[in-house]
């Protein structure tokens, strides 16, 4: 069967415990709710147990682990048989390094000989001369003198290869084949692994020159961990060493990496793409294009039925009124950009002020302070060895007589990425868009006070030598390529990596795609970006909830309701961080000095308890243990008094401790009844922004399982395996959206209002993705509290009433509103409508009265009577 058009999507994460063959029993249920596609986490061979698929070892195979191409062809053919297609994600900018990659185990063995060696993002002639022709390997876990006093690096013989290999714990790196053929000669190729351990005993004097020989003959130098982002010559993602970079801009590498992407496309085993961390890439808008071609070429020799254009998609962050380049051949973003956009309906303006207030009294810092101060961090640790590689060779390429120091430069340079805009522009693609000069110039302008008169010389010159086309060089081009790959990771790091976790006014604007420093928008701005969306990318994917969010959808919209002043926020907050004191903070010293969260984190705690905290008693039981795992994440993540580098296990047990005490006793029953106070207007903003997903211009995407509530945490918390026995359980029941109230908590009401929208895009599927958006302003009391609008085409037309800021209104216990406003609150809209939600109809008017909504869930969605 052909695939349906392609209305809406679910996100998958497969791994062994989640198989194509545990997928199939469910598509039915997928259909029943409305999917037409499901959207695939990565599916080539990654590294061996790997729980979501983003460290490729083998761009050539299907994941064993996942089910194998036999296991994808019947998972498709089963999709088939449902009329579901398949989007796949998949991940050019990087691969996994270690024993599973064949690729990066011949450069390790072959060094620069290896037919790969172009593959990688690697500096093979690096400032530093004692890696010259070598990759630095930092995967040590103490310095080399140290593990060399312990023997802890075995040279041994593999058993099933036979080949001479180091070995160090789990990590395995092969020898130069000159090394082997020299061993081989001294010891014989029958040598055992006694013979070998005593050669190269690295405890005695002779056995550790020989071991120090053997390793200077490699192609590779090992090194402590901890010196890698002093040392490292090749790109990473990020800051993970266990993932190494491509170099995707190279055709061979290009066609090579997708070799099987392009057979399971042209096979008609995948019906579209999306793309992860897009702005890794040097190129990608070449990168888009070509594989835009690629698709488009293949298409034609796709089956009969499936030659339509494929959906690409772009994982890729837009900060503040950045757009996507218009040029690049895609169907659009995953859709954080529509997060963001959708979350800020939600944040009451009047809130903004009295959670400033109370921040400041916790913590002195803005959010641009500490996201400035965690580049600066990162740039001088992760960074370091990029950044002042990029700042000297700026340095080289203006003329001595100007007097620009490596210093100068590296203090210049330094400013401007601490305020970069954007993650990135795009010179070294070939842009000369307003937007890249635009970036250039607004980063000039923000690091410009943050020098000295004569170092603002200093950076003007580093920006008009970024910005000026006319140098076309290799220099320049190598340049802009250090330049480009280091501002992507370094906003990425120093952002959603580091200082969401410290600046904590209203952890709902803590999340990928978000600005924390913005703190709300008007319903128009929501308005004006759905219009964009619409003439720009009508199928871009919308999204609420990922595999990558920092907090679930409705976790977020319940934070929101702590922007409203019917929440009673900030007093309550107060209350709550004094009456914390109560608490021991560390079983491991009964509470005593030294070991007490300070008051920015008890405040971090209780927004995370908030957010987290479950409808439904049974569900108390685990949380707990996933706040242990939580917070030592976000913790370590923040890394001010404990890190992943440098963990002070201490005060995390002294945070643990509280957050368990918090759950527990009256203040765990003061959170719970504070939780029921804001629940109604909290699943309101969340069913809220549902419905505007799924009727905004755009792709719906549902993440697994979130057809039910949703008050995850970051990863891993937000990829526990689905209870899918539970929602088909609940698709059975067939309850309606107006009949769900009453048992909100279970889910039902959520899952009843997706399946009703994706009918109503079943049944007419263009409305959606072409047809008109027409803003409807609400007239009335309660107007401030709604979003409207409307979707045409060709005298067809559904009106869309969502709730906002609903605190005020006093929702009861059934999620219902009673106001007398709502007689007088009505939308200018002709015609005759029947709700979808209610069982309400109305008569041939000018004016559509919205009195229906009072004393029922104030949300709804009507067609046009015929």
């Amino acid at each position: 069967m052909t695939p349906l058009p392609l209305c809406a999507t679910l996100r998958l994460q497969f791994h062994r415990d989640f198989t194509f063959d545990d997928t199939m029993p469910l598509l039915p249920y997928f259909r029943r709710l409305g999917i037409t596609h499901l959207y695939a986490s990565p599916l080539l061979a990654s590294t061996p147990g790997s729980m979501h698929g983003y460290d490729t070892v083998d761009c050539h195979r299907i994941d064993p682990d996942r089910g194998g191409e036999d296991g994808l062809r019947r998972l498709v053919a089963a999709l088939r048989e449902n009329g579901m297609g398949l989007i796949l994600d998949i991940v050019p900018n990087h691969m996994g390094v270690g024993p599973a990659n064949g690729w990066w185990m011949d450069v390790l063995s072959k060094g620069r000989q290896s037919p790969f060696a172009r593959h990688f993002d690697i500096d093979w002639s690096p400032d530093d001369p004692g890696l010259q022709d070598k990759v630095l390997l930092p995967f040590l876990g103490a310095p080399l003198a140290d593990l060399l006093q312990e023997n802890a690096i075995r040279l041994i013989r593999n058993r099933d290869s036979g080949a001479l290999e180091l070995r160090y714990g789990d990590h395995v790196f092969p020898l130069s084949e000159a090394s082997r053929a020299d061993i081989d000669a001294q010891l014989g190729q029958e040598a055992d692994a006694a013979t070998l351990s005593a050669h190269y005993d690295t405890t005695d004097k002779k056995g550790r020159a020989r071991f120090l020989a053997l390793l200077d003959a490699q192609h590779y130098r090992l090194v402590w961990w901890r010196v890698a982002g002093d040392l490292v010559n090749w790109r990473r993602f990020f800051d993970v060493t266990s993932l190494v970079a491509l170099r995707m801009d190279r055709r061979d590498v290009f066609e090579d990496a997708h070799k099987l992407v392009f057979d399971l496309y042209r096979d008609g085993l995948i019906d579209g793409i999306r793309v992860d961390h897009v702005d890794g890439l040097a190129r990608p808008a070449e990168y888009c294009t070509r594989l835009r071609a690629r698709l488009t070429a293949l298409a034609r020799e796709r089956p009969e039925g499936l030659r339509q254009e494929a959906p690409f998609y772009i994982e890729k962050i837009l900060e503040g009124d950045e757009i996507l380049p218009l040029e690049w051949p895609v169907t659009g973003t995953t859709g954080y950009d529509f997060l963001d956009q959708v979350d800020l309906l939600f944040h009451h303006p009047d809130g903004e002020t009295p959670l400033t207030e109370l921040w400041a009294g916790l913590s002195p810092d803005c959010f641009e302070t500490e996201k400035r101060r965690a580049r600066e961090e990162k740039l001088e640790t992760a960074f370091y060895n990029a950044f002042h590689t990029l700042a000297a060779r700026i340095c080289s390429v203006f003329p001595r007589e100007q007097d620009l120091t490596a210093h100068a430069c590296a203090t210049a340079l330094g400013a401007l990425l601490r305020v970069f805009p954007v993650y990135r522009s795009y010179f070294a693609d070939g842009g000369d868009s307003g937007a890249d000069f635009r970036a250039i110039d607004r980063g000039r302008r923000a690091a410009s006070p943050l020098l000295s008169p004569a170092l603002r010389g200093v950076l003007d010159r580093i920006c008009q030598y970024l910005a000026d086309a006319r140098i076309d060089t290799a220099e320049r081009q190598d340049i802009l390529e250090r330049f480009e790959h280091l501002t992507a990771p370094l906003t990425a790091k120093a952002g959603e990596d580091t200082a969401f976790y410290r600046y904590a006014r209203l952890l709902s604007r803590n999340d990928v795609g978000c600005d924390p420093a913005v703190f709300s928008a008007s319903v128009g701005h929501f308005h004006e970006k759905n219009r964009a969306r619409l003439a720009s990318h009508p199928d871009a994917m919308l999204t609420t909830a990922t595999h990558d969010h920092k907090r679930g959808e409705d976790g977020r919209a319940r934070l929101a309701v702590l922007s409203e002043p019917a929440a009673d926020w900030p007093e309550t907050a107060r209350r709550w961080i004094a009456g914390s004191t109560e608490y021991p903070a560390s079983p491991a010293n009964g509470g005593g000095l030294g070991a007490r969260p300070v008051p920015a984190d008890i405040y971090f705690i209780l927004q995370t308890l908030v957010s987290a905290w479950p409808l439904l008693p049974a569900d108390r039981a685990s949380l707990p243990d996933r706040l242990d795992a939580y917070l030592t994440k976000a913790l370590r993540e923040a890394g001010l008094r404990t890190s992943w580098a440098d963990p002070d296990e201490t005060y995390e047990a002294a945070c643990l401790a509280l957050a368990r005490g918090l759950c527990a006793g009256a203040m765990g029953e003061d959170i719970a009844r504070y939780v029921e106070r804001i629940g109604a207007a909290a699943a309101l903003n969340g069913l809220s922004q549902t419905l505007l997903r799924f009727t905004s211009p755009g792709v719906p995407d549902l993440y697994q399982g979130r057809e039910n509530w949703d008050f995850s945490l970051v990863d891993p918390d937000n990829r526990r395996p689905v209870d899918y026995a539970a929602c088909e359980s609940m698709l059975r029941a067939g309850s309606s959206f107006a009949e769900s109230g009453a048992d909100w908590k279970n889910g039902r009401i959520k899952q009843a209002l997706i399946q009703t929208v994706l009918a109503l895009r079943a049944d007419d599927p263009a409305l959606f993705s072409r047809g008109d958006y027409r803003a409807i302003e609400v007239s009335g009391p309660l107007g401030a509290h709604l979003v409207a609008f409307r979707r045409d085409l060709e005298g067809r037309s559904c009106v869309v009433v969502a709730p906002r800021l609903m605190m005020a209104l006093a929702p009861d216990e059934a999620l219902r509103t009673r106001h007398e406003g709502w007689h007088d609150t009505a939308l200018p809209c002709d015609g005759a409508w029947r709700s979808l939600l209610h069982p309400v109809a109305t008569d041939e008017g000018t004016r559509l009265s919205l009195s229906h909504l009072d004393g029922r869930i104030p949300l709804d969605i009507l067609v046009r009577k015929p």
